[in-house]
């Protein structure tokens, strides 16, 4: 087959050959301007395309990682701010106990002392009594042995002497 196209070109005449070749070249010229120019221009548009969106897709992760560290951020932040809630609240949840306690304390210190108070007024209405008893005792006492009957001021002044008398012993 090969040989045949040789030969064919032999026996092809110039001026044949020479009308093929220009047609060829116009043709040449007609698909770069109908068809490789703007398949060239698609191309070249694709490829703009493909590497804008791959500018974008770029960017898109660089915002997405921003995000995710500012996110990531607030958290920590939040965490911070619960952490410090918490510990205010357990401060303060130990001052009112720490409050709550001193006023217990200072309730029954109060209650102690009016107790004591209490007491020690039971004691000497308790002496005073005694003395009381004492003295009209001691007066019954005295006017039994003597059989006579001191007067109420003698008999006070006895019994004030008699306690005087006890206790400074």
């Amino acid at each position: 087959m090969l040989g045949t196209t040789l030969l064919a070109a032999k026996e092809m005449p110039l001026g044949d050959m020479l009308f093929i070749i220009v047609a060829f070249l116009v043709l040449m010229v007609i698909l770069k301007k109908v068809a490789f120019g703007p398949l060239t221009k698609v191309l070249d548009q694709r490829a703009d395309k493909i590497s804008s969106d791959l500018d974008g897709a770029e960017e898109s992760r660089q915002q997405a990682e921003q995000l995710v560290e500012q996110r990531q951020n607030e958290l920590d932040q939040t965490r911070q701010q619960a952490s410090e809630v918490v510990a205010s609240a357990k401060a303060s949840a130990q001052k009112q106990g720490e409050d709550a306690l001193a006023k217990a304390n200072e309730r029954a210190d109060s209650i102690h002392q009016q107790a004591q108070a209490d007491a020690t007024k039971m004691k000497a209405d308790a002496i005073a009594g005694a003395k009381s008893e004492v003295a009209n005792l001691s007066v019954a006492i005295a006017s039994k042995l003597m059989q006579k009957e001191l007067s109420v001021d003698d008999q006070r002044a006895l019994i004030d002497a008699y306690i005087a008398d006890l206790d400074h012993k």
